[in-house]
């Protein structure tokens, strides 16, 4: 009863007025990421802080470090300033969102979100109603309450039963995110983004739930990306120079073993959890920057927790913890060498063979080297009264064995896969995906995107995307190399040499499409997505081409 009192009694107060707080964290689907890269790329610097969310603090200083010098440029930094709002003392925050979403699509087999880039608007939530508490530049507290249905990808783990794939989103022709209209089941396991961040001067500290990404790929990036709905993290940030800035962010998830067979009734055993340290720099006025990323995904079924693996300046951990971790660390560059301009690189290294240690295809008990290579440039070209034209390239290439530790046959549980973790009914279901480059290892991709921006009134962006991919997935898995064997795979390849009954021929996916957004009002818009999507050889099967067409609507109320 107390609990039940206590829970009444802060709604009651939280729901009494609007604000926000210089701590409040914007959601990535915010339209601050993409109208502030647009002003930094205007101003001739390259992308603005990569690690996200971003505070109402870290918006105030990247606009603080911008001096526009065109019409464009004044325009939109003015549009940015307008997303910030003081207020001083203790205030409550209340805001409520719909979002109904309809979707049709003529080939019933076809899970097109697999194969493509593209927005599926089937996973935003129906409604949301997001209650929070702020103190000035200090105390920040956010929970929001929304309803919808499981993702399409959700795997379905029974007590008894093996894994099952739940595709009942896509088996119909038509579909919607609306309670009682769709064959999908009701999810409520709110919140989905919830949070306590405390600050001092330029540190944040933050304990909570909500999506996070690193870096400016579009894709992806290499160390961990915006792929799944949400993480439970903490985070330490400092953000208070224009020329350094430092996250260190762990990300918790269910241990394996809490899974296959286990319920909601069930105690949870293990630790498993991301851990990664970024460091990002910026030289010449900003125009160039450079970032190191370091992480490790962490595992211990026992619940132990080596402290070692806290530091954040031993590259790579030494690997003196492989048993328990995989370690990975990638580099990004960015330069901007003229207005309207950047281009950049990632390169990343997955359990790399050091000298002196086994070598792999020559020393027993070596394990697999993984690396990936990301490529683009980005140009934004300022129009009239604010508008700009968007777009970029970019080209990924990911080996077989990227994000992937071999141990002795069990490798999986050291995959940098991982899941978010529902109970509905008497079964346990779990969103499995990669935490980083959202199509993993054994992969060569590349899109092309180009789009308009009119800030008052529609963005409309279209997009080509190719990929092919190998045979070798988040469900496969590594072991030591032998004596005298040389495995050197190439990307998309056709057999894991791990394992002989994974084979096949590789999948190549090609799609185009176009979505936007119509701003009728401040607190109304309107947004659609159409895509074509064509697959050859699909799940790595000899087979002739598969497509899908698919048309998403919807619209959005927010208060």
């Amino acid at each position: 009863m107390r609990r039940l009192f206590l829970s009444v009694f802060i709604v009651i107060v939280l729901s009494c007025g609007i604000s926000a707080s210089s701590l409040y964290l914007f959601d990535l689907d915010h339209p601050v990421y993409e109208t502030m890269e647009a002003l930094y790329l205007i101003e001739g610097k390259a992308a603005p802080l990569g690690s996200k969310p971003w505070s109402e603090t870290d918006v105030r200083h990247l606009l603080e470090a911008v001096q526009p010098q065109s019409g464009t440029g004044r325009v939109l930094k003015e549009k940015i300033a307008g997303y910030l709002n003081e207020s001083e003392g203790f205030t409550p925050f209340f805001s409520a969102s719909f979002t109904p979403v309809f979707s049709v699509h003529v080939n019933n087999a076809y899970s097109s979100s697999f194969h493509s880039y593209d927005r599926d608007l089937l996973n935003e939530p129906f409604s949301s109603v997001v209650l929070g508490l702020e103190h000035g530049d200090n105390i920040a507290a956010l929970m929001d309450f929304s309803l919808g249905f499981d993702f399409a990808d959700a795997n379905q783990y029974g007590y008894t039963e093996r894994l099952d794939q739940y595709t009942s989103r896509y088996s119909d022709i038509f579909g919607s995110n609306i309670p009682y209209i769709s064959d999908g089941r009701l999810s409520m396991n709110f919140p989905d983004r919830a949070y306590v961040s405390l600050g001092w001067d330029a540190m944040r500290f933050t304990i909570g739930r909500g999506r996070v990404s690193w870096g400016n790929g579009v894709l992806g990036n290499m160390i961990i990306g915006d792929t799944l709905p949400y993480h439970d993290y903490l985070s330490l940030s400092y953000t208070g120079s224009q020329n350094f800035s430092y996250q260190m962010l762990m990300s918790f998830f269910s241990h394996s073993a809490n899974l296959q067979g286990r319920g909601d009734r069930e105690p949870q055993t293990g630790l498993r959890f991301f851990l990664g340290h970024r460091f990002e720099m910026r030289f010449f006025d900003s125009r160039l920057m450079l970032t190191l990323n370091e992480s490790i995904m962490y595992q211990s079924e026992e619940g132990y927790l080596d402290p070692r693996a806290l530091n954040p300046l031993i590259f790579m951990h030494n690997f003196f913890i492989a048993g328990n971790a995989n370690s990975l660390a990638s580099l990004e560059v960015e330069y901007a060498p003229i207005r309207n301009l950047s281009i950049y690189l990632q390169f990343a290294v997955d359990d790399l063979a050091m000298p002196n240690e086994p070598q792999p295809g020559k020393d027993k008990g070596a394990s697999s080297d993984g690396w990936g290579l990301m490529a683009g440039l980005r140009f934004t070209i300022p129009m009239e009264n604010g508008d700009y034209l968007f777009g970029n390239a970019e080209a990924v290439y990911t080996s077989p064995f990227m994000y992937h530790r071999a141990l002795d046959g069990v490798s999986r549980d050291l995959y940098y896969v991982s899941s978010n973790r529902y109970v509905v009914g008497n079964t346990v279901t779990a969103i499995a995906r990669y935490l980083s480059f959202p199509f993993g290892s054994d992969a060569i991709a590349a899109i092309f995107r180009f789009g308009y921006d009119d800030i008052d009134l529609f963005r409309l962006a279209g997009n080509i995307f190719f990929m092919a991919h190998g045979v070798i997935d988040e469900k496969s898995v590594t072991d030591y190399y032998g004596e005298g064997k040389h495995l050197y795979p190439i990307t998309p390849s056709t057999q894991n040499p791990f394992n002989p009954n994974e084979s096949g021929v590789p999948e190549y996916s090609f799609s185009i499409g176009a979505d936007g957004t119509v701003r009728i009002a401040p607190f109304f818009s309107v947004d659609a997505g159409l895509y074509a999507t064509f697959t050859w050889n699909m799940d790595n099967v000899d087979s002739p081409c598969q497509a899908d067409l698919r048309l998403s609507l919807g619209c959005t109320l927010e208060y």
